[in-house]
């Protein structure tokens, strides 16, 4: 045999025959010592196919032999010979961002790019790598994007940061510029995480200041002030956020409610105005004047939720800690429910869902149980692993650990599924959760961390499959048809962690997958357009237009 084949380190080539041999050694210890701890060698012809690229070492080479046997650093040491003739394609090879490669070689790419296109390199670490986005605007270097959120088809408003001012402005896509600009208070940056600037009801509504809950769980920190603007930043109401908040430990509901939490900044808006918890109390505001209204005192000592609903009647329901209080028109009290546990869940009709699997009706007092029978006979009732999602006709229902289920309206199994969603329920909940699962027109579209995202349609039918190895940030739809799953992602071509956003069709194909900075500012309007910030810069891409 040879020499090696310079500069492959492992292969050489027959003096006789001319073929090309992989040459494997692997051991301890000095293969010269009588006596070896290990020591091997291996010899492996490499075929005609294989011999090519070795022999005409190319980046086309390099695609077509992906899974073709190598040795564990040759396509780093073909990359080698390549840099100083073939400069240009390699850049244009490391732009291209090929997923399939291997860390290695993606690892040699950027190592490479940093140090040949180090100015270069600077404006992708500023401002992302290039995409089908276009640049809306550019503020100041030291001002910086927290948040964005559209508040009509064509406007979008956002909170911007510098130094320690923060600021509100809105922005209008179609004529692309600043319509308006307000300085406000710090927005809430610590503690839960929870939006603090949402659209709602036709407000614009935003979290500012902050409220310590405990030196030893951050998760109990939380803001301290609700602001409400119209869609022209004018402040409607300021209200202080009485502090308080409720934690169910109690040992005789373990069997059924488990730990939960009750916060005081979470309200409903109905006809212009706004359903606020306040200790044991509901605080109901008027929205056209901005003035505190009425006080509803909670009967029993009992907590508003912060969820209400309006009837056809006109009455409104209100969501408790432990059931449903009922009032019409005239401020009386026409319908209570109050169970003896903490539900996690009620539904439109009036049915109670606790974290182990029991179903109550409040209409009838009975109780249903969902159990698992292991393989030694064993019945064990379940764990409910994220919020029940209700659709027309029937419940979704998720477990810790082993599945899900689809019923109707009757808490009948219309089917079984051996795949459930992220874990948010668990006694450890601080009470405010990302919602892994959300329901379009007649799809239902469920994911789980680092396992996969799935959509079904009412009847039942699995659409979509899709097996992902990292944390689902978000999932939502921005016109009732399409979902949109924002995954986090890190790819060994960059120095910094991004956005993985995908666009899921009704049909359960994925139309647009892109890579994105974030997810700091991101937000998709009904037309889908989707707008994303990158330090001090506004992108905007349409998703339904964009090229793969």
């Amino acid at each position: 045999m040879g020499n090696s084949l310079n500069p492959f380190s492992e292969i050489y080539e027959c003096k006789d025959c001319l073929s090309i041999w992989w040459i494997r050694t692997r051991g301890t210890g000095d293969p010269r010592s009588t006596y070896p701890e290990f020591y091997e060698q291996t010899a492996e012809r490499i075929d005609d196919h294989r011999s090519d690229l070795i022999r005409n070492p190319s980046i086309s080479g390099i695609l077509s032999n992906l899974e073709s046997a190598y040795p564990y650093h040759f396509f780093e040491e073909v990359l080698e010979i390549l840099k100083d003739s073939n400069s240009e394609e390699l850049k244009t090879f490391y732009y291209q961002r090929n997923p399939n490669l291997p860390t290695n070689v993606k690892r040699w790419l950027l190592q490479w790019f940093q140090k040949d296109y180090p100015e270069e390199f600077q404006i992708i670490q500023n401002q992302g790598f290039p995409t089908a986005a276009n640049l809306l605007f550019i503020f100041e270097d030291e001002e910086f994007i927290l948040v964005s959120e559209f508040i009509t088809k064509d406007q979008f408003v956002f909170i911007t940061s510098k130094k320690d001012n923060y600021f509100l402005q809105s922005y209008d896509l179609t004529n692309q510029k600043i319509l308006w600009k307000i300085s406000i208070r710090r927005p809430f940056l610590e503690g839960l995480s929870i939006p603090f600037l949402f659209y709602q009801s036709g407000y614009l509504c935003s979290y500012q200041g902050f409220q310590k809950g405990s030196e030893y769980y951050p998760k109990l920190n939380r803001p301290d002030t609700l602001c409400i603007y119209d869609l022209f930043g004018n402040q409607i109401v300021s209200i202080q956020l009485a502090f308080n908040c409720y934690e169910i430990l109690s040992t005789e509901e373990r069997d059924i409610s488990e730990n939960r939490i009750s916060h005081n900044f979470c309200f409903t808006i109905i006809e212009n105005k706004l359903y606020l918890p306040h200790q044991s109390q509901i605080q109901v505001y008027d929205l056209n004047s901005g003035k505190l209204t009425q006080t509803i005192k909670m009967p029993t000592g009992e907590f508003f939720s912060g969820r209400a609903f309006q009837t056809e009647l006109g009455n409104i329901l209100f969501h408790t800690l432990k059931g449903i209080l009922g009032i019409n028109v005239s401020g009386e009290i026409i319908f209570q429910y109050l169970s003896p546990y903490h539900p996690v869940f009620i539904d439109s009709q009036f049915q109670f869902y606790y974290y182990y699997a029991i179903v109550e009706s409040a209409n009838t007092g009975e109780k249903k149980t969902f159990k698992n029978t292991t393989e030694f006979g064993i019945s064990l009732v379940r764990e409910l692993s994220s919020l029940p999602v209700e659709f027309p006709g029937g419940i979704y229902l998720s477990f810790s650990l082993d599945g899900s289920l689809l019923l109707n309206s009757n808490l009948e199994i219309i089917k079984s599924f051996p795949f459930t969603t992220t874990d948010t329920l668990g006694p450890h909940s601080f009470g405010v959760t990302k919602t892994p699962v959300i329901t379009t027109e007649d799809r239902i579209i469920i994911t789980n961390d680092f396992s996969g995202i799935y959509m079904i349609d009412f009847w039942g039918n699995v659409l979509l499959e899709k097996p992902i190895q990292s944390e689902v940030l978000s999932v939502f739809t921005f016109d009732g048809k399409h979902g949109v799953v924002l995954l986090s992602f890190h790819d060994a071509y960059i120095d910094k962690d991004q956005t993985e956003l995908l666009l899921l069709s009704p049909k359960g194909e994925i139309i647009t997958q892109k890579i994105l900075p974030g997810p700091k500012g991101l937000s998709v309007s009904f037309d889908g357009h989707c707008i994303f910030s990158d330090q001090n810069q506004m992108f905007v891409i349409d998703l339904l237009n964009a090229e793969n």
